[in-house]
C-alpha cells in the first residue's frame, strides 16, 4: 500500500512539473497544427476536383463546337463540290451544242469525278450518318417485332400440330364425329 501511495505521489510530481504540462500543451498544438493541415488539403482536394470538372466541362463545349464547326465545314464542301458538278454538266452540255466533243467529253467526266466525290461527302456528312442510325435503329426494331409474331405464329402451329398427331395417336379423328358434334351443340337431342 506504501508503494502505491509512494507511485501515487510520484504521478502527481510528474503531472505538476512545469515541463511535462508544456510537453502537452506542445502536443496539443502540433495536433491543432495537424488538424488545420488536414482540413486546408481536403479544401485543396475539393478546390481541385472542381477545377477538374470545370475544365472537363469546357473540353466537352469545345469538343460539341468543334463537332458542330466540322458539320458546317462539310456541308460548305458538299454545296462547292455540288456546284462545281452542276457546273461541269452544263459547261459540258454547252461544248456539246457547240460541236466540241472531246471538250464536253472531259467536262462530263469531270462531272462524273464530281458526282462521285460529292456522294462520299454526302455519305459522310454528320446529318446523314445520324438519319442512317435511325433508319438502322427502326429497321431492327421492325424485325424484332415481325420475329416475335413469327414466334407466336409458329408456336401456335406447332401446339396445333402436337395436338393433331395426338388425336391421331389415340385414334381420334381431328374432327369429332357428326353425332358427337350434334351432342356438343344440343343440336342432336333437339332434333330427336
Amino acid at each position: 500500500m506504501s508503494s502505491d501511495i509512494s507511485n501515487m505521489l510520484k504521478m502527481m510530481n510528474l503531472l505538476g512539473d512545469d515541463g511535462f504540462v508544456d510537453a502537452l500543451k506542445n502536443v496539443e498544438k502540433v495536433v491543432e497544427d495537424v488538424e488545420g493541415t488536414l482540413n486546408r488539403v481536403e479544401q485543396i482536394e475539393g478546390d481541385a476536383e472542381q477545377a477538374v470538372q470545370e475544365a472537363n466541362q469546357a473540353l466537352n463545349a469545345v469538343d460539341y463546337r468543334l463537332e458542330k464547326f466540322d458539320e458546317t465545314i462539310s456541308l460548305l464542301e458538299a454545296k462547292i463540290e455540288a456546284g462545281f458538278t452542276v457546273g461541269f454538266f452544263l459547261f459540258g452540255i454547252n461544248r456539246w451544242l457547240d460541236g466540241e466533243f472531246i471538250l464536253a467529253s472531259i467536262l462530263f467526266f469531270m462531272g462524273l469525278l464530281g458526282v462521285s466525290s460529292l456522294i462520299i461527302t454526302v455519305i459522310k456528312l454528320p446529318q446523314v450518318q445520324r438519319l442512317r442510325r435511325l433508319l438502322k435503329y427502326a429497321i431492327g426494331q421492325l424485325n424484332e417485332v415481325r420475329e416475335d409474331e413469327d414466334e407466336d405464329g409458329s408456336a401456335l402451329e406447332a401446339s396445333e400440330r402436337s395436338r393433331s398427331a395426338t388425336q391421331k395417336e389415340q385414334g381420334m379423328d381431328s374432327e369429332p364425329p357428326k353425332d358427337e358434334q350434334n351432342r356438343r351443340s344440343g343440336g342432336y337431342w333437339d332434333q330427336k
